[in-house]
């Protein structure tokens, strides 16, 4: 079975810096976290850091250059297994 695109549904800051992304897979297919998340900061000395990884969402932690927890932009890539 192909794994396929996969379907944000929502994203939103759980607490200053922190956020979760939660997603669908394609005809509703809800299995363990075999997936990869690649994140990148927009802005250079920023940092973005996959906290967890879930059958239906993911987190993850954001820093200012300052080291802080910061509500930035990132952008990110999700990779997960055909079979």
């Amino acid at each position: 079975m192909a794994w396929g695109s996969v379907q944000v549904t929502a994203s939103q800051w759980t607490s200053t810096g922190i956020m979760r992304v939660d997603f669908q897979r394609p005809n509703g297919l809800i299995k363990g976290a075999d997936y990869e998340i690649f994140c990148q900061s927009l802005n250079s000395g920023q940092t973005c850091v996959v906290t967890g990884k879930y059958s239906t969402y993911f987190t993850v932690e954001v820093r200012n250059s300052s080291g802080a927890l910061a509500n930035l932009s990132f952008s990110f890539q999700m990779i997960g297994d055909n079979y």
